[in-house]
């Protein structure tokens, strides 16, 4: 029987997360949603709750465990990005929009953690989120 304070970020994905403060009020993705995927040398986290918000981060040249940059030139297209389904927005980090910085802090054969932060930019009305405190437990899928 479940109780209605069972800890979403428990369960049968050993513990898989993603929270972060979105200005500075608290995202906590859902268990299933969370997940990472490394190929042809990128590494992409996810994860959304069930509002529909999600965070995701792509690293292109990803070489394992260390601090990425956010996207800045058409040479480093790391994105970091916020988004929502109601209304349908996304505040990115990439070429010369907003800044921030990934660290993975391990890199296992089922896993990957890290810490992020960000400040993204969403062009159609040309707002600014600031993306603090982010960390995550992701299951590699």
């Amino acid at each position: 029987m479940a109780c209605s304070d069972d800890d979403p970020t428990e369960g049968t994905n050993g513990g898989a997360t993603l929270t972060a403060k979105v200005d500075g009020t608290g995202f906590t993705s859902l268990e299933a949603t969370v997940g990472a995927v490394v190929n042809s040398g990128v590494l992409a986290v996810q994860g959304s709750d069930s509002s529909g918000k999600y965070i995701r981060i792509n690293i292109s040249s990803y070489n394992g465990k260390g601090t990425y940059k956010a996207g800045d030139a058409l040479s480093n297209t790391n994105l970091m990005m916020y988004g929502t389904v109601t209304p349908i927005k996304a505040w990115a980090t990439t070429f010369n929009f907003g800044t921030g910085t990934v660290t993975i802090t391990e890199d296992t054969s089922t896993h990957i953690k890290g810490t992020f932060s960000f400040d993204g930019y969403e062009a159609g009305d040309k707002t600014t989120k600031k993306i603090t405190e982010g960390t995550f437990n992701a299951p590699k899928k």
